[in-house]
C-alpha cells in the first residue's frame, strides 16, 4: 500500500490553523449552554469544522466568522 506524501505546512499556515482551531474550540465552550433552534445546526458545523482541519479546502476568512459566530446571532423572524 502506497501513501501520499504529504506536503509540510509553513509557520504561517500552522500559526492560522493554531488560531482557528483554539477559535472554534471556544465558540463551542462558550455556546454550550445556548438554547434555540439555530443552536444545534451550528454547533454541529463547527464540529464538522474541526473534524475536517486535515482536509485541503479550507473555508475563507469570511466564512469561517460566519461560522464563529453562528451559534451567538439571533435567527431571523418570519414575518
Amino acid at each position: 500500500m502506497l501513501t501520499v506524501a504529504r506536503t509540510p505546512h509553513s509557520a504561517e499556515e500552522r500559526a492560522v490553523r493554531k488560531s482557528r482551531v483554539e477559535a472554534a474550540k471556544t465558540a463551542l465552550r462558550d455556546s454550550s449552554k445556548l438554547s434555540g433552534p439555530h443552536v444545534p445546526p451550528a454547533r454541529a458545523a463547527l464540529k464538522d469544522y474541526l473534524r475536517r482541519l486535515n482536509e485541503p479546502s479550507q473555508p475563507s476568512d469570511a466564512s469561517f466568522q460566519v461560522l464563529l459566530g453562528a451559534p451567538f446571532a439571533e435567527p431571523r423572524r418570519r414575518p
